[in-house]
């Protein structure tokens, strides 16, 4: 009581207590759902940067007149593609997470100055949940990525 003979209105520490507890059990509930997202999130980057760069190679290779070696690593977990004269195109190592399989139907592929490739087949790149294919048709270069 104050000098007035009123009560100080206040909150107790039994209030704050519960409310911070309520706090803390959304803040965590909100943190945990947001993990799966982050991952999908990084797959999903990771596809797009490697089809960006499939493009980019094919495109250099058309633009140049060119043969253009592209090399999955499953080792080093990382693809490079390089020029006949051995000059670096693009070179990406994956993000954590994501996997080159060590067995693949490609381990490198050839871009004729056309566009086209030489062969055809899979890479399987692996995540914690799936395996992603990426596949190249036969001829005209063309590509896709399947998950699985």
């Amino acid at each position: 009581m104050n000098d007035s003979g009123k009560a100080e209105a206040g909150y107790t520490l039994i209030e704050m207590l519960i409310v911070l507890m309520i706090f803390t059990i959304l803040l965590s509930w909100v943190g945990f759902s947001v993990l799966p997202l982050k991952s999908h999130t990084e797959k999903e980057l990771f596809i797009s940067q490697l089809e960006s760069d499939l493009y980019q190679i094919q495109s250099y290779s058309v633009n140049h007149q060119s043969l253009i070696f592209l090399t999955f690593y499953p080792l080093t977990n990382k693809y490079v593609a390089k020029t006949e004269a051995r000059q670096t195109v693009v070179s990406r190592e994956l993000p954590a997470g994501i996997e080159i399989a060590a067995r693949n139907s490609l381990e490198e592929i050839t871009f004729y100055p056309d566009g086209n490739t030489n062969r055809f087949g899979s890479v399987n790149f692996k995540t914690e949940h799936e395996t992603m294919y990426l596949m190249f048709q036969i001829g005209q270069g063309r590509f896709y990525v399947q998950e699985f």
